[in-house]
């Protein structure tokens, strides 16, 4: 009787696991664009080093390295060295 509630306790898990990927994509992705250089970047690390999480993992690094970029180019554009006209 054991063995067949546990059979059915680890079934629910592994759809728990399967549905909620995509809110972990969806929370590193969120995560890359709020702080991409650090938060991202680690986050994204953390998620490759999990195998059930790879591709999603490359999702996150990919964006945070993106808007990293986007982002530094814009604030050299913006703040240059005459900033506050001095």
């Amino acid at each position: 009787m054991e063995q067949q509630e546990s059979r059915e306790t680890n079934k629910k898990e592994a759809i728990v696991l399967i549905t909620s990927k995509k809110k972990w994509l969806w929370l590193g992705i969120l995560i890359a664009l709020l702080n991409p250089v650090f938060a991202g970047l680690v986050l994204g690390a953390i998620y490759l080093s999990e195998p059930s999480l790879k591709k999603e993992g490359r999702i996150v690094a990919a964006v945070a390295i993106l808007w990293g970029a986007i982002l530094f180019y814009l604030v050299r554009q913006n703040f240059g060295p005459n900033f506050f006209g001095v």
